[in-house]
Parts: structure tokens; sequence; C-alpha cells
């Protein structure tokens, strides 16, 4: 077996890990915590130095509407159920319009067969128009290749008209656990791995931009990880098209919602349910398997919360995600939940752990 200190190491080094290195990695915390999070965050202090970013920037959901149903979803509903919705053009600009100065707004919902391919295309045209100096990241790779299909277009011709339209870069979700063995157990109507990436592949070819997530904390094992974060770095170095990677735990609600007691071995739940553990450990290793490769590895506080995120600054991360979530943008929050942070908190909070804070466009 490899020394994870020789790992290490040679991470250190300049040498890119490998996915089994990064197994060993992940097999070796939290024998090997200290030695880790200080790796990732020398690293991350050798290509960031001390700057941390994030975008002034408004989630907004659309569309709640969806006729796909992933197990652990909270957030979709099935048309005419209770609490199901879909906003109009106007009420968007109505809400881009209530968070003044933001740099970006992104937008995004489920699969909703009711929506023509006009109202993705006056939507962008509308808000390019309104708001000209706001970038535009929305839908997803599930929500392209849909309208697509619906539109008996190719996802090309599909991106190159919204492109046409404004779209700046697509949100990266969807992506979840690119393994079609787990796919099939958490999201068994979602495209496939080979569909994702190929639309990726597409979108970055064309000039447009993604995020890359992962979901973490489900039924998946470090193996399963090492595999997902393989396939966006090999993406990253043919097209250059992420802006960032961002590890997302599985949620509260999530686990709520996906009975994973018939699925997970009784003796993994405190593991990988424990919380901050598992959040600084996977954005260390992420930070140390991507290197400079994929540059921003974002610690996003609304979805681990602030005091992770800022844990994890100190293990990798240079980058705290964006400032505003309309309440469309999730389901089931805890009262106490925040929906929005303000530039100047932020600011703050970035400058007492002694870095640089950096608002960055998009």
């Amino acid at each position: 077996m490899l020394d994870p200190k020789i790992i290490l190491k040679s991470s250190l080094e300049g040498r890119e890990i490998s996915p089994i290195e990064a197994v060993i990695l992940m097999q070796s915390y939290p024998a090997f915590a200290q030695e880790i999070h200080e790796t990732a965050n020398l690293i991350n202090k050798r290509i960031h130095r001390d700057v941390v970013s994030f975008t002034h920037s408004k989630n907004i959901g659309y569309t709640n509407i969806c006729r796909y149903s992933c197990r652990y979803c909270s957030f979709y509903r099935k048309k005419k159920e209770q609490g199901s919705f879909t906003l109009g053009i106007d009420d968007i600009l109505k809400k881009i319009a209530e968070t003044p100065g933001i740099s970006e707004v992104c937008i995004y919902g489920g699969v909703n067969t009711a929506l023509s391919f006009n109202y993705y295309t006056d939507l962008l045209a509308k808000v390019t128009k309104n708001f000209p100096g706001v970038s535009i990241r929305a839908f997803s790779p599930l929500e392209i290749f849909f309208i697509g299909k619906k539109s008996r277009q190719t996802v090309a011709e599909v991106l190159k008209k919204f492109k046409e339209h404004g779209l700046i870069s697509l949100h990266g979700a969807d992506a979840d656990i690119l393994n079609d063995k787990l796919r099939k157990k958490i999201c068994p109507d979602k495209i496939k791995t080979a569909e994702w990436i190929d639309i990726i592949k597409t979108t970055h070819n064309l000039g447009i931009k993604t995020s890359a997530m992962m979901l973490f904390g489900h039924l998946e094992n470090e193996i399963h990880i090492a595999e997902h974060m393989e396939i966006l770095r090999d993406i990253q170095k043919k097209t250059q098209g992420f802006t960032e990677f961002t590890p997302m735990p599985f949620g509260e609600h999530e686990k709520k919602l996906f009975i994973l007691e018939k699925l997970l071995k009784r003796g993994r739940r405190e593991d990988y349910f424990g919380g901050e553990g598992q959040i600084v450990k996977i954005t260390a290793i992420s930070r140390i398997f991507f290197g400079d490769t994929i540059k921003n590895i974002q610690a996003n506080w609304f979805r681990v919360g602030l005091d992770n995120a800022v844990k994890s600054l100190h293990s990798g991360a240079n980058d705290l995600g964006e400032t505003h979530f309309d309440k469309t943008s999730i389901k089931n929050l805890k009262p106490r939940d925040e929906m929005s942070i303000s530039p100047a908190k932020l600011k703050r909070v970035i400058i007492k752990i002694g870095k640089t804070p950096r608002q960055r466009k998009h």
C-alpha cells in the first residue's frame, strides 16, 4: 500500500495524484487528517495566496414542477400538487430587482413539460435587456437535455440559441455522483453519466462555462468519489470550462426523504452523516486531487453552513459561493436557516481569518 506521507509529499512537489492515491488518502482519514489539511492548505496558498472569493449572486428557482422524481429531492412537485409553482418572466425580473448590485443570477428549475422553448429564450433575452451588467448562469445539463428533446433540437442547437440570448454559463447540477449503478438507486430517471459528460463537453466547446458539483454522503464509497473527480479532471484538461468544483454533502432534508436505512450499512451512517468532518475531508482531498487544474474549490456557505465553510478555507477551499438564495431555491429549510448574506459580512468573515476577500463576477 502506498504511504499517505509519500503521496502528500509528491503532491506538494507538483505531481498529480492518481484516483487510487486519492482513495488511499480518504481511507487514511482521520489518522492523517492534520497532514492532509496542511497539504491542501499549502497547495491552495500556492495557487491563490490568501485570497478568498465569492460572487454577489442570486439563485432563483423558476419552477419546481418536474417530470423526474429523484428519490432525495425535496424541491420537485408534480403538476397540480400542493406547493407546485412556475414563475412568469416578469416575476423573475422582479426577484432580480429585489437584490440590487448583484453581478450574476443563477436560474434553475425542474423539468417542466408545459414550458415552451420560447419561454426560455424570452427569459434569457429579457434578463439580458433589463439587467445588462448581470451575468446569467442558468439551467442544468438535464434541463438542456430535455429542452432539446422536447423542441426537437440537438443539445448544441439549444445551447447556441441560449448563448445568443445571453446565457453565460450552466450550473453543474445533475452530476450527483457519476456512477450509473449508484444513479439507478438515487436518481434512476436522470441522464446517465455518459450523457452528462457529453452535454458538459458540448457546452464548454461552445464557449459556455459550467460549474462542477459532487453529491457525497449517501451510498457512495471512496472509489466512487475518486472516479467522479477523475472524470471532472479529464474534462477540465480538455476544455478548461469548469469555473469551480463544489463538493455537496447530502443534507438533512435529503436524508429524511431518502430511505437510507435499507440501502446503507448501519455502520457507515455515523461516519458519513457526522457532518463537519466529512465536509472538510472531501474539500481537502479535492484540492489535493485537482491542484490548479480546477482552480476554485468552493465551500458553499449556504449548503454546508458558514462555520463549516470557514473551516474549509483552512483546508483547501478558496471560494464561499453566492450571496443570495431566493425562497424558491430550496425547500424544508429550518426557520433559523439564512437565505442571504451580504458581501460586507462575507468580507468581514474572510478578513477575520487573515485572508483577503475578492468578489468575482461569475
